[in-house]
């Protein structure tokens, strides 16, 4: 089944793969839920509390991963 990838930190998308159904329940970072269309200039984000995707500018998208290197200084981008 076709799955899509998430950050599980921050939710930014990651891209698309393929995947048996019976690992939605035991891996991070991953949703059957696809994201919605999105532009130039935009990213889609993954709320796992709502199971749904939204769709943020980049600046904020930036913003996200700077606050996460904050947070987890040895993570590498």
């Amino acid at each position: 089944m076709k799955i899509y990838l998430f950050d599980s930190e921050n939710g930014l998308y990651e891209g698309e793969t393929f995947e048996e159904a019976d690992k939605l329940h035991y891996e991070e970072g991953i949703t059957p839920v696809p994201p919605p269309e999105y532009e130039h200039g935009q990213v889609p984000v993954f709320d796992r509390r709502k199971n749904e995707w939204a769709v943020i500018p980049v600046t904020i998208a930036k913003q996200l991963l700077r606050l996460g290197d904050e947070v987890n200084p040895e993570r590498k981008l």
